[in-house]
């Protein structure tokens, strides 16, 4: 992302009084169709902005310590916003504690209760392997709307749980869940788009674990498979260890997104993304989507004052720069949504094919 210079805020010539009725129209016009979009979107989901109130002011409280950091309820607040307070709680919090269960028995089972490993084996195993303690069914990568451009839930735990298909969202989420549930020191680690899991091996080695195929790839691979610059690493943007309460911010951003997936930008996504970045100064997604909400705000302004600047604009205009500077230092690359889902894609497509050979191997030597 270049740095940018005064000639993006250019707005050219003063409008004729032809154009400026236009323009008139156009913002009468546009005016309505936001109402009518905005309406649109709340009979459809049947939803009230007063859910993100609530479940904004609920995640603050962890983030200023004045109630607990606790992933599965950040979390669940997150999905029930946006389904406007309908979810269960209790229902949840039973599936977490049945698979809970599920997994002790496995280490049980094992012999590796009491290993240092036995915890992230438990987690890893439940959901990458079919076994019993899973009733045969592995968790399986959604290819079907993998960014939840089309359907919003498709990022949630709970539609994971329910289905036993997730994405780089969820299944990165759940894991973390699951060990805080066991007690396991388990991170979520940033890349571009994406959302990996990092913890310690026996020897007190960092471990990538990578759940779109199920495998532990070295930094080497993620850096250049997810074309992360080396500013970004220097910068600790991507691929660091997150804190719990970095990770409870994370979780502000992921509601955010999901206001706006609704209503659009507005003040509320200005409000997450300011407790993002007061909390998790590092996490670049914030700035990101701030930028694009004061750039979506710019246009607005400018539409209704037919192109002319006022003392707000200029404003918006200096604070603009400052993100893309901010971004631009952070070690931003831009990755496309859509080479991202084919980095998806082809990530498991290796996957089967090392599939195939492993089971031709073990064919030949039986």
């Amino acid at each position: 992302m270049k740095r940018p210079t005064l000639r993006i805020f250019e707005s050219g010539t003063f409008a004729s009084r032809a154009n400026q009725r236009t323009a008139q129209a156009c913002k009468r016009a546009a005016g309505l169709c936001t109402v009518i979009l905005v309406l649109s979107l709340t009979y459809t989901f049947g939803q009230s902005k007063s859910s993100y109130d609530f479940a904004f002011n609920e995640i603050n409280k962890m983030l200023k310590g004045q109630s607990p950091l606790d992933s599965k309820k950040a979390v669940f607040l997150t999905e029930n916003a946006f389904h406007s307070n309908k979810l269960d709680y209790k229902e949840f919090c039973q599936k977490i504690d049945d698979i809970e269960v599920q997994l002790n028995q496995f280490m049980n089972d094992k012999g590796v209760a009491d290993h240092v490993m036995g915890k992230q084996f438990a987690i890893f195993n439940y959901m990458m392997e079919p076994s019993k303690y899973n009733d045969n069914i592995k968790l399986t990568y959604d290819f079907d709307d993998l960014m939840g451009n089309k359907d919003w839930t498709k990022m949630f735990v709970t539609k994971l749980i329910r289905t036993k298909t997730g994405n780089c969202h969820s299944l990165p989420y759940l894991y973390k869940i699951l060990a805080e549930e066991l007690g396991a020191e388990t991170y979520l680690a940033l890349a571009p788009n994406h959302l990996y899991i990092k913890h310690k091996d026996d020897k007190g080695q960092w471990v990538n674990v990578e759940l779109t195929n199920g495998t532990f790839p070295r930094d080497g691979w993620v850096m250049s498979s997810l074309s992360i610059t080396t500013e970004a690493i220097k910068k600790e943007t991507y691929m660091e260890a997150l804190s719990l309460k970095e990770s409870i911010a994370l979780a502000l951003f992921d509601l955010a997104q999901g206001y706006k997936f609704q209503f659009g930008h507005d003040d509320f996504t200005l409000k997450c993304c300011n407790a993002v970045i007061e909390f998790f100064p590092k996490c670049i997604n914030a700035y990101m989507m701030k930028n694009e909400l004061l750039t979506e705000k710019r246009k607005s302004l400018l539409l209704a004052t037919n192109n002319q600047k006022s003392k707000e604009i200029f404003e918006l205009e200096k604070a603009i720069t400052v993100l893309y500077q901010q971004i631009d230092n952070m070690g931003y690359k831009d990755m496309p949504k859509a080479q991202y889902e084919q980095w998806v894609k082809d990530v498991e497509g290796q996957r089967k094919q090392q599939g195939k050979a492993t089971a031709y191997d073990n064919s030949k030597n039986k």
